[in-house]
């Protein structure tokens, strides 16, 4: 589809400067009046199917040659008494003249019995990329009509925020920032989306805790989030840091659990301790006490359960532990939600994010990060311990979020 925008002293002259540039099939996109300091006047907004283009005389010729239209008998004139109509308004949608009708009823007239099937392949292919075409049309004007007035002309904020939307983000929080975006842009000049990045970055709180982390370190979160997993890359991350690590399991509900964190401490020289009780973790606290670093493994099911959060919340008490929420990326909004509600039984760290690797869309993610989640401290795009968890930073979100697609 070709688009163009017509700018013009009156709604005849513009509508005139449509039918000579595109033709009867001309479809009127948008129209506003001009405000004086633009020049007065008024601007509309046009296109038309690339098919339907007015075309030369010769191939019209041809045409005509081939199927010649009947005559139309000419329209009677108005009376003298009677003043002729002033032209009617056209609306966004609606189209320049009937023969675009006319058009269109011809071009799906076929003869059935002569078709074959490269021609019904192609009629397809056809009609396919006109929907297409259709449907984008349809959603540019919905997304155009979302934003202020003011910004309901600028194409690239309108693209702006379709993309934005397409990773998930919801409607309201889009429209926010991209109107900021542009607020911004407007008064300072440059790039809309350096605009918008620096719109974004200070909203991604980040919790550094690569250098000096609580001593006491406890990871909670629902079933699935790979809590374990974690643990082991903490446990990795920080001996390449020169701190000296030691794991404490709570979980022994959860089958293998405690025996899968033990073949790891094997691998990385970590000592390890699994308790089931309250003086065992006593116990356990007594022999790391020369560690640099404690992390404590949690049941899933404590976590989702009052019962469970105030019991965790007591083994806590006695190490003075900070709790590191970990969730997956695939999690919805509303269980992110739920999540981070419970947690807020316990002292908090920051925030670990996983399975990057396993989501399409970043932008229900991002919104929850930043509106409602915790600080964010680490995050992990796969299940390589040094190579795919990686310390949080504001830009690498940002790139891997407006990078989508």
């Amino acid at each position: 589809m070709k688009i163009k925008r017509f700018t013009a002293r009156d709604l005849p002259t513009a509508t005139s400067q449509i039918k000579e540039e595109f033709g009867l099939a001309a479809i009127i996109l948008s129209q506003r009046d001009l405000p004086p300091e633009e020049g007065g006047g008024v601007e509309i907004t046009a296109g038309v199917r690339d098919e339907d283009l007015p075309r030369r005389p010769s191939e019209a010729f041809a045409d005509e040659a081939e199927a010649p239209a009947a005559p139309v008998p000419p329209m009677p004139a108005p009376p003298a008494s009677v003043p002729t109509p002033a032209p009617a308004k056209p609306r966004a949608g609606q189209a320049v003249g009937a023969a675009a009708y006319r058009q269109a009823a011809r071009s799906l007239s076929y003869d059935s019995e002569g078709l074959t099937r490269k021609d019904i392949d192609a009629l397809g292919l056809s009609l396919g990329r006109g929907l297409g075409e259709l449907k984008d049309l349809i959603l540019d004007l919905a997304h155009r009509q979302s934003l202020s007035e003011k910004w309901r002309d600028r194409p690239d904020l309108v693209s702006l925020y379709r993309r934005l939307l397409e990773t998930g983000l919801a409607a309201e929080y889009a429209r926010s920032l991209v109107e900021s975006a542009a607020e911004s842009a407007r008064a300072w000049g440059g790039e809309i989306g350096e605009h918008l990045r620096k719109t974004l970055r200070p909203k991604l709180r980040i919790a550094d805790l690569s250098l000096a982390p609580p001593k006491y370190l406890a990871l909670v979160g629902p079933s699935g989030a790979g809590k374990t997993t974690t643990l082991v890359n903490l446990a990795a991350f920080y001996r390449q840091r020169g701190l000296k690590a030691a794991a404490i399991t709570l979980d022994t509900l959860k089958l293998g659990a405690a025996e899968q964190l033990t073949q790891y401490a094997r691998i990385l020289g970590l000592g390890v301790r699994v308790c089931q009780n309250r003086e065992e973790f006593r116990e356990a606290l007594e022999i790391f006490e020369t560690s640099d670093l404690i992390l404590i493994d949690t049941p899933s099911r404590g976590f989702q359960k009052d019962e469970g959060r105030r019991e965790l919340a007591a083994y806590f008490d006695e190490a003075e532990a900070a709790a590191l929420l970990v969730l997956p990326a695939t999690m919805k909004e509303g269980d992110l939600a739920a999540a981070l509600a419970k947690a807020r039984a316990f002292r908090e760290a920051g925030l670990v994010v996983t399975k990057f690797d396993e989501t399409e869309t970043l932008g229900n993610l991002l919104g929850f990060l930043m509106t409602k989640a915790p600080k964010l401290a680490f995050f992990t795009q796969g299940p390589k311990t040094s190579e795919d968890f990686i310390m949080a930073s504001a830009d690498r979100l940002l790139d891997m979020w407006l990078e989508e697609g």
